[in-house]
């Protein structure tokens, strides 16, 4: 089986770059609330005008740090591994390296964030929604749609078919995680929900 490499990051300005990283490392340690500009341009190394210049508020940087989460989980060249796999074969390729991302634990700790901040601010619950599982929603769901065009699959609203294979590869393993109820074996716990899962979807739509 051919591995799937990493997507190359889509950021191209190095101070973006150094941004977001800063960005990520000081959601994680402080929250959102705790979170403050300066403290990001601090540990990003750039003035808190540079920041601004290309972050218009907290908000947005915190969804551009999703957003780039969310990048790292895909391959490169998805559509030439998809033609060189065995539909089945590629759909459990990609659902292991997408449980695999959103398992890591800054996605893990990003995803508690975004749970508590929506709490008290159901505006930044839907900004990481919109650029987290929806936004991997949108990409991958015309993966199923060259699938469907292919005769590998019977799917009539791909954009159920997409949510619903998101929640049989992820649940219960990934509301389990969430909760600190890491199984000792993780990798064995990810290889048997990765199983059971495509299974269940491939008995739903390609029978």
């Amino acid at each position: 089986m051919e591995a799937l490499k990493t997507a190359a990051p889509a950021v191209e300005d190095e101070k973006e770059a150094a941004i977001l990283e800063a960005a990520l490392t000081t959601f994680l340690a402080k929250g959102y609330d705790a979170a403050s500009m300066d403290t990001i341009a601090l540990t990003a190394g750039v003035s808190k005008r540079t920041v601004y210049n290309r972050f218009r508020s907290k908000e947005e940087l915190f969804a551009a740090t999703i957003d780039e989460s969310c990048r790292r989980i895909l391959p490169v060249d998805v559509e030439t591994i998809e033609h060189s796999l065995p539909p089945e074969e590629f759909v459990r390729e990609m659902a292991t390296r997408f449980l695999r991302g959103i398992l890591e634990p800054d996605a893990v700790a990003l995803r508690r964030i975004a749970a508590f901040e929506a709490g008290r601010s159901p505006e930044l619950g839907r900004t990481y929604l919109e650029h987290g599982p929806r936004w991997m929603a949108r990409t991958c769901e015309p993966m199923l749609e060259r699938l469907v065009a292919r005769g590998a699959l019977k799917i009539e609203d791909p954009k159920t078919a997409i949510w619903q294979l998101g929640a049989l590869i992820t649940e219960p393993l990934a509301s389990i995680v969430l909760m600190g109820d890491v199984p000792s074996d993780l990798n064995a716990a990810i290889e048997a929900q990765i199983e059971s899962g495509v299974k269940a979807f491939f008995k739903l739509y390609a029978d």
